[in-house]
């Protein structure tokens, strides 16, 4: 991931590494793709202070269905993307892809 000695605050690290972990758990726990396949996280700077992740498995994908309220443990992943991120989306070519980007003015200068 980065370093102590890359340009992203602490919190945006914090936020990032949350983020990445709610999405390799949910391609984990609700994928389609059979055990044995990968799961493939990309993280790179996409342009100046916007950092990009991606995590890719090789399920048929999903259609996102907000959070229950009513629901009391789960379903929080999405949910935590959807507030942190800038962007997010799926993308269905080839597995599922799903993806994010943060925005930072400290994450401007990441050397990745």
């Amino acid at each position: 991931m980065f370093s102590q000695s890359s340009c992203l605050s602490e919190s945006d690290c914090a936020v990032l590494t949350l983020l990445v972990s709610e999405l390799v758990s949910n391609a984990v726990l609700h994928s389609d793709a059979p055990p044995e396949s990968d799961i493939v996280l990309g993280l790179h700077e996409s342009s100046p202070g916007v950092v990009r992740a991606d995590v890719r498995d090789a399920g048929g994908g999903f259609t996102h269905v907000p959070r229950d309220p009513r629901r009391r443990m789960g379903g929080y992943g999405l949910l935590l993307v959807d507030a942190e991120a800038s962007r997010w989306g799926v993308e269905r070519e080839g597995g599922t892809r799903v993806w994010f980007e943060l925005s930072s003015p400290a994450a401007s200068a990441v050397k990745l």
